[in-house]
């Protein structure tokens, strides 16, 4: 009962569907499981259902995953996910293996599909635009561990861990006329099998405290009492 409520958009639409399966039955596949539909015909309405939420046309149902784009493929993934009516999604850098042209479709559909039906992602990307764009709220990881989490437009504005701003200042800026001060972190990212001791950041750390960031593990916690602002840093920026 559990999994109906929570499901997944994965990262490649290619590999992510069953090549030997026809739309009908990747879309239809749970719907079936659950026991969604009383009738053949009820089933077969509720894939066109879907299919033309996620902007694909019916008569896509008896074709196989190998007759469509990239971008078709990941709105076919996107019904199967709506299939069961879930409250939660996961979506696994949805975007990242599509063209550039088909990735600000996909996002506006999801965007879309949030608003309409009420749903909850856990979004996981590495573009930052993306996620500014997408995101409630941010949790950025270093080598696994969630190093500052914010309000998305809070964060945006106001980083406040090195890896944070990093981060920032690496993202492309789009206005020719603007330039961004790039912040060049030295060193390469440490094993996460054998990570260093101490704030895992820290060798790479333009602000490491010697003698406190390598040796004592900090806590993801607000900088200021009562915010939502928290941080895993001794020595965050203020600013």
């Amino acid at each position: 009962p559990l999994r109906r409520r929570m499901q997944i958009i994965f990262q490649d639409p290619y590999s992510s569907l069953n090549p030997r399966m026809t739309v009908r039955e990747i879309v239809g596949e749970a719907i079936r499981i659950h026991k969604l539909a009383k009738t053949r015909a009820d089933e077969e309405a509720r894939i066109v259902e879907l299919l033309q939420q996620v902007g694909m046309r019916p008569d896509a149902m008896d074709r196989y995953p190998h007759e469509f784009s990239g971008g078709q493929r990941q709105r076919i993934g996107i019904a199967r996910a709506l299939a069961v009516q879930p409250e939660f999604i996961l979506c696994d850098e949805p975007i990242s293996a599509l063209d550039v042209s088909i990735q600000a479709q996909i996002v506006n559909l999801l965007v879309e599909l949030q608003e309409t039906l009420g749903l909850s992602y856990l979004f996981v990307s590495h573009d930052l635009k993306v996620v500014e764009h997408v995101s409630n709220r941010v949790a950025v990881m270093y080598l696994g561990k969630i190093v500052e989490q914010a309000p998305a437009d809070l964060l945006y504005a106001e980083p406040r861990h090195p890896y944070t701003r990093a981060l920032l200042a690496a993202a492309p800026e789009p206005d020719p006329e603007r330039k961004r001060v790039r912040l060049v972190l030295e060193g390469d990212v440490p094993s996460p099998i054998d990570p260093p001791s101490g704030c895992a950041f820290h060798p790479r750390c333009p602000r490491v405290v010697k003698g406190t960031c390598d040796r004592e593990v900090p806590r993801l916690e607000a900088t200021t009492p009562g915010t939502e602002h928290r941080v895993a840093c001794w020595n965050p920026h203020t600013e």
